[in-house]
């Protein structure tokens, strides 16, 4: 990729689950998230309004800190809530954009790119990152879409 595309996003109501995992863990870990937040917007009769999304917010050569949700309709958010959803946003503001296609073990070249574009166009990407799972499980690891959603910010 070489060409990445900078939006302004309008933030949506996000329910989600937050989680700690051990990089190798983390497939084990996302897996067991997204099916208790399954659970939580069957309890509260809510609706998906959107595609998965995962918002990492904390990260290190070992281990991650990340919440996994999906955009959510306001009329459903008290629901969620009271089954025990956390409530928060979508990204907001300028964001750098991008699609990878790959297995995800490969995402990591798309991010690399991105930071080259970012200082290339002087922008600075925020600590966190987004990313929009775009394919159903059973996807070929070749042809799985990732969006990657990184916040920006104009360098001085």
């Amino acid at each position: 990729m070489t060409d990445f595309a900078v939006t302004t996003l309008t933030p949506a109501p996000f329910a989600f689950v937050r989680r700690t995992a051990a990089i190798p863990d983390m497939p084990k870990v996302m897996g067991e998230g997204f099916e208790a937040l399954g659970g939580l917007f069957a309890k509260a009769g809510a609706t998906m309004a959107g595609a998965p999304l995962a918002h990492y917010l904390d990260y290190s050569d070992d281990a991650t800190t990340f919440e996994l949700g999906f955009p959510v309709s306001p009329q459903d958010v008290d629901a969620l809530r009271a089954a025990g959803a956390d409530i928060g946003e979508t990204p907001a503001g300028e964001a750098m954009q991008a699609t990878h296609i790959g297995p995800y073990q490969t995402v990591a070249a798309t991010y690399a790119a991105m930071q080259e574009a970012m200082q290339r166009q002087g922008l600075t990407g925020s600590k966190d990152m987004w990313e929009r799972y775009l394919s159903p499980p059973e996807t070929p690891a070749a042809e799985i879409r990732t969006e990657v959603i990184w916040p920006v910010a104009r360098t001085a």
